[in-house]
């Protein structure tokens, strides 16, 4: 959901925009032979779908594997379902806190946490049964790599195919760190959200803990730090579902203006985490390497029009041209010519463009089917 600039998935050779960042990776250690793999869990209030996802890891291929599920003060039965669970599996780890958001689950999560591989599901999301099995062999693979990607499958709530994650790009692969720009964070187009997201140990302590003030979108601040961190490693085969329902943020299909306020607040946060790690020794660079203050992003800029801010204008002028020319195409048209549109069109067509509307679903089937016909056709 965040709007940072987005590094492009082709050209590997070139910097999407600005100054390239001159990092160094985080040195891994050898993976044992049989790693231990923690599936952290952060869940509030999705009793409905949190034994699915126990159960999914209990399914697994690969055994060597513990469970650990940080309850974020959920009201809903959640803790009941765990309880249950941890008696029938030691593997099971709940962990209680008050309710302080994603990020502090996240943290509280690794902490407890000790396998050598991590790996990151929502507690309304699935894994394949191999999903595991096969990170385990990418990391070993490439013994270079400290973050792992698989392709997902988005389903609904009743875990109905929709489409693929990524839909319309590529994997990223590789170091990519020496590609990214200095200007502002950047989400590599075709990452993956949370449950389809994997770090080694050593990777994930680099860029952990995520900061309190990101009560969610905590997997935008991985993707955008990971590959500052280490290189990437893509496992093509779908491993993970990510379900789109009415109690989640992947399900909002109208944006309100409060939303739009915490969705810039987050971004802020995220920001900040972005600067606060290249500013680190950890990240390799010099110490007088000249680093951004400040930046306005899209998301302010939505917000401003969400309200009808008659400076709505000089909000957007003051986002950095980079944002927008680092976006995929469509995004780039749409952002470029959303100061033209009166405010009740820009709303209408943000929710479209950033939401899961009925007519988007549709959309994306139409251009998957396409592609895929494409494929065959080039095939044939």
């Amino acid at each position: 959901m965040p709007t940072f600039v987005l590094a492009r998935q082709k050209g590997h050779d070139r910097n999407p925009v600005g100054v390239t960042l001159p990092l160094t990776p985080v040195p891994l250690d050898p993976l044992p032979k049989t790693p231990l793999v923690s599936i952290l869990i952060s869940n509030y209030n999705y009793a409905p779908f949190l034994p699915e996802a126990i159960e999914s890891c209990l399914r697994q291929t690969y055994p060597h594997l513990e469970i650990v599920v940080c309850d974020d003060g959920s009201t809903d039965g959640s803790q009941r379902i765990l309880e249950c669970y941890h008696s029938l599996d030691a593997r099971i780890k709940p962990i209680y806190q008050a309710n302080g958001g994603q990020s502090l689950a996240l943290n509280a999560a690794l902490r407890n946490s000790t396998g050598e591989i991590i790996c990151l599901l929502d507690g309304d999301d699935v894994f394949l049964p191999e999903k595991v099995e096969l990170v385990v062999k990418a990391f070993a693979a490439d013994s270079c790599s400290g973050f792992a990607v698989n392709r997902m499958r988005l389903v609904d709530k009743t875990r109905k195919y929709l489409g693929p994650i990524p839909s319309l790009y590529d994997l990223p692969s590789g170091w990519r760190g020496a590609f990214l720009s200095a200007e502002g964070p950047h989400i590599l187009l075709g990452l993956p959200p949370t449950s389809g997201l994997s770090l080694r140990r050593l990777a994930a302590e680099a860029i952990f803990p995520l900061p309190a003030g990101l009560k969610i979108y905590s997997d935008s601040l991985i993707q955008v730090l990971a590959p500052l961190a280490t290189s990437i490693v893509a496992v093509e085969t779908p491993l993970s579902e990510y379900r789109v329902h009415g109690n989640n943020l992947a399900g909002v299909s109208r944006f309100t203006e409060t939303r739009l306020r915490n969705i810039a607040t987050y971004e802020r946060e995220i920001w900040n985490a972005w600067r606060r790690y290249l500013a680190s020794p950890r990240s390799g660079l010099p110490p007088d390497f000249p680093l951004p203050t400040s930046a306005t992003s899209l998301m302010e800029y939505a917000y401003a029009r969400f309200r009808s801010d008659k400076n709505s204008k000089a909000v957007y002028q003051a986002v950095p041209g980079s944002c927008i020319q680092a976006l995929p195409p469509p995004h780039q048209l749409y952002w470029k010519v959303s100061p033209t549109l009166p405010d009740w069109l820009f709303r209408k067509s943000f929710d479209f463009v950033y939401g899961q509307t009925r007519l988007k679903i549709i959309t994306r089937r139409l251009l998957d089917e396409a592609q895929r016909l494409a494929v065959v056709g080039r095939r044939d």
